[in-house]
């Protein structure tokens, strides 16, 4: 950690282990953490950074270049995937050679 800050509960120190521990086992690599804490919890880490509204759902922060983002317990929003409507004949495209009518002579 480039910068030692200090926090009263350890947050900030504990957090910078984490860090080092993520840039340890992939250090060419980019890392962000995400954290979705209850109420009690979130507030703890938000009074550590006095530059922070108190009234934010979630925040983000760099340490040491990793990205830490923080968000209220019910405010993560599950990413909406961008599907394609399947259509009817994607059985004919993937497969044209196999015939769809089957034949059973007895």
């Amino acid at each position: 950690m480039a910068k030692t800050e200090k926090s009263v509960d350890g947050i900030i120190e504990k957090l910078a282990l984490i860090t080092d521990a993520t840039q340890s086992i992939f250090p060419e690599g980019k890392t962000a953490i995400m954290f979705e804490l209850n109420s009690d919890d979130f507030k703890k880490v938000l009074s550590n950074f006095r530059q922070m509204d108190q009234g934010h759902k979630r925040f983000k922060i760099d340490l040491s270049g990793v990205e830490m983002y923080f968000m209220l317990e019910g405010e993560y929003e599950t990413p909406v995937i961008n599907e394609q409507p399947v259509k009817k004949n994607l059985f004919k495209r993937l497969f044209p050679f196999i015939s769809s009518k089957f034949s059973v002579k007895n």
